[in-house]
């Protein structure tokens, strides 16, 4: 098997072709390709569907539209910006010149020689001159497009006033944590203007950026490349290991051939046959599962560089919006990641010969034996990839009414566990004591504590793990029959709030504490 390229020239490269950028083209998701590149992307989705309305991104599949959708889709690509800060960030022998976007809004090319600030658009020498001779623009801050394309900063600057995608040249103004979107004025009004928690960029902005957006964001891209890099070396070794068993096929075939020569040169050839096309075809289906992968690495690093240009020369604002679409990129990427891993899969061969050798003189040779196919599917649990980066929704099924008699303080329920039996135990946080239900939820006992209880799990059939508030201690409680016994008594180094019991029941069970 020929060996899969894993690593590429230093800087950003197109997930598609696997090469340097020519003319980046910027989807509204964030993730950018080749303008040939997407454009062939496109034409191969319009083949499937006649009348094409969007196309979905082929690195995280959302449904995106060029802002004109009235152009024939040949002519979609190019109706894609261009990727400002990756242009900048190019090789100098990679960039290429910037065209004027008034001219290629109508069709034609034309090299773009300067750029302004407040129009935010790439105009040509004809372009420019109008431009000047306008009275509302004459004043405009117009740079050269070599200036622009050597200099991040430069294309940070003109990022301040970052505009909506929906609507067009309309800034971005607020932020709506209940859907973690940031909004201009009309997202607002149309849809965000009943939501309970809308900030003002304006004003709360420097209390967001807070939080190491930046580090944390590109340590977890890091980390979904090195998933995807792990990925690789899975289905490298299972070629390798497919290649090890198909030359070991012979030796086996040999070993019985004494008996039945003539018969076992028959079904030697066909096994090789049959395990060098299913090695072959295997070969095929990983390298092309392996180049997903480096072109999904692509876009890792792509957004990365991206991350880490805006990080280093972007405003504030611009820090947190592109923040905000890389912790969606970074979703979209776990769910990839995900997929990838829940459909690895491992070929064993081996040889499968009939039971009853003597008869076999009659058989044909492809009644002697087969080529038997073994997979074994390794996975990996989505939630070791990434963080959860959306919340989930939680319906309530039924609120029960427990009577529990009380002679201090108003009950304060701060944690509950079902226990084997169906029967549950409360923490009565401010009488100091647990409470033990049956299970129809009516009141049996209940045990009074050295200190608040705050959170309680089930260790075995017999005993639970009550946590005791601001005491940096674990209580462990017996329960046989009805009868609640403590048992032992945990000092910890930490004041331990949640608690949870995973691997063995008892005492030599592991701890998940926080606090």
């Amino acid at each position: 098997m020929a060996a899969i390229k894993h690593e590429t020239e230093d800087g950003p490269c197109c997930p598609i072709c696997l090469e340097q950028f020519n003319i980046p083209r910027e989807l509204p998701c964030a993730h950018s390709f080749c303008e040939k590149c997407l454009q062939s992307h496109i034409t191969t989705e319009v083949a499937k569907h006649e009348k094409l309305r969007y196309v979905n991104c082929p690195v995280c599949r959302n449904s995106v539209s060029p802002s004109i959708k009235e152009r024939p889709t040949s002519e979609w690509a190019s109706l894609f910006p261009v990727s400002s800060v990756l242009q900048s960030i190019l090789p100098a022998k990679s960039k290429v010149d910037r065209l004027c976007d008034a001219c290629n809004s109508e069709g034609v090319t034309a090299s773009a020689e300067g750029f302004c600030v407040v129009c935010k658009e790439s105009m040509c020498r004809n372009c420019l001159q109008v431009h000047r001779k306008l009275k509302m623009l004459k004043y405009h801050n117009i740079i050269s497009v070599e200036e622009l394309a050597c200099n991040p900063e430069n294309v940070m600057k003109l990022a301040e006033g970052f505009t909506c995608s929906e609507h067009h040249g309309e800034d971005i103004k607020y932020y709506c944590k209940d859907h973690k979107l940031p909004c201009c004025a009309t997202c607002f009004f149309r849809g965000h203007k009943n939501c309970y928690n809308v900030i003002d960029l304006k004003e709360e902005l420097p209390a967001l950026l807070c939080e190491n957006i930046a580090s944390e964001t590109i340590a977890d891209m890091k980390k979904i490349e090195s998933h995807l890099t792990k990925f690789m070396e899975i289905n490298e070794s299972s070629v390798n290991q497919l290649e090890t068993q198909v030359s070991g096929l012979s030796a086996e075939i040999r070993r019985v051939r004494k008996e039945m020569n003539d018969l076992l040169d028959k079904l030697e050839e066909h096994v090789k046959t049959e395990g060098n096309r299913i090695y072959k075809e295997e070969v095929i289906r990983i390298q092309d599962e392996n180049h997903q992968c480096l072109s999904l690495i692509h876009a890792v690093r792509n957004s990365h560089y991206l991350f880490e240009a805006v990080d280093k020369y972007g405003s504030n604002l611009h820090k947190f919006l592109m923040g905000e679409k890389m912790k969606s990129q970074l979703y979209s990427y776990c769910n990839l990641v995900g997929e990838k891993y829940e459909k690895t899969e491992t070929i064993t061969l081996e040889v499968h010969l009939a039971p009853l050798m003597k008869s076999m003189l009659s058989l044909s040779s492809s009644e002697l034996g087969k080529v038997a196919i073994t997979t074994i599917s390794n996975t990996v649990p989505l939630s070791c990839l990434l963080r959860p980066m959306h919340d989930c929704r939680v319906e309530r099924v039924d609120v029960i009414d427990v009577k529990v008699p009380t002679s201090g303080y108003a009950l304060f329920y701060s944690g509950v566990t079902f226990l084997p039996g169906d029967r549950v135990m409360l923490a009565d946080h401010k009488n100091n004591r647990c409470i033990l239900l049956s299970s129809s939820y009516q009141f049996i006992t209940s045990h009074t504590l050295t200190g608040q209880p705050f959170n309680i799990c089930v260790l075995d059939d017999q005993k639970v793990a009550v946590s005791l508030y601001n005491q940096n201690k674990i209580q462990i409680l017996s329960m046989i029959g009805d009868i609640i016994r403590p048992v032992r008594l945990i000092t910890t180094n930490y004041n331990c709030n949640g608690i949870a019991a995973a691997g063995k029941g008892g005492d030599g069970c592991k701890w998940l504490l926080w606090y």
